[in-house]
């Protein structure tokens, strides 16, 4: 049996009861690690995550081990432990990041991003629009997730519809918005230091 099954086998047998002592143990590893305060501004931050720390960390490391982008390790760990250092090294990754932010984008940057992502734009004639079209559909490409979110702001309005229509959770939606958000203003401000 290859590692994948036999990592997918193991979590199928964790039963409910050990999940949510699992989401227990996750949630209050998550404060300890935050103390509170570092949940409201920064790199942890709901404005900066998308949704609040708690649900982006318990459910990302979660969501990780389970779609295998994170090997557990469960010769030498614990579910836990690995879930424990999944959201460690998310944490440190966005602190990260977080630091080395160094893109301005300007409010009419972000105001037409807000509009595209609730799909109130249908003026597809405006230049600007079509910037932040192909901006999108360039910064997806290489991602089937996000080119399923993209086609599905044609299609809904809100986190409910896009739900429905991906099949993703908002938790998962949340985190989408974000990526595409960010790799949105990078390739614009890429292209505006090109021009200039």
């Amino acid at each position: 049996m290859d590692r994948s099954n036999e990592i997918k086998l193991r979590l199928e047998a964790v039963s409910d009861k050990e999940w949510m002592n699992i989401i227990h143990e996750l949630t209050a590893f998550v404060h300890f690690k935050l103390q509170g305060w570092k949940m409201k501004k920064g790199a942890h931050s709901e404005q900066n995550l998308g949704i609040d720390a708690v649900n982006y960390y318990v459910n990302g490391a979660i969501e990780k081990i389970f779609s295998l982008k994170w090997d557990w390790k469960y010769e030498k760990y614990s579910l836990l432990e690995q879930l424990k250092l999944t959201i460690g090294s998310m944490m440190s990754s966005n602190v990260e990041i977080y630091n080395n932010k160094k893109i301005v984008v300007t409010t009419t940057e972000d105001d037409v991003l807000n509009i595209m992502a609730q799909n109130a734009s249908e003026d597809y004639s405006d230049e600007t629009y079509k910037l932040f079209r192909q901006a999108l559909d360039e910064c997806s490409k290489d991602n089937e997730d996000l080119q399923l979110y993209v086609l599905a702001l044609d299609e809904g309005r809100t986190f409910d519809e896009l739900s429905d229509i991906t099949g993703f959770d908002k938790t998962k939606l949340y985190a989408l918005q974000k990526k595409i958000g960010l790799r949105v203003k990078k390739y614009l401000q890429t292209k505006k230091e090109k021009s200039i």
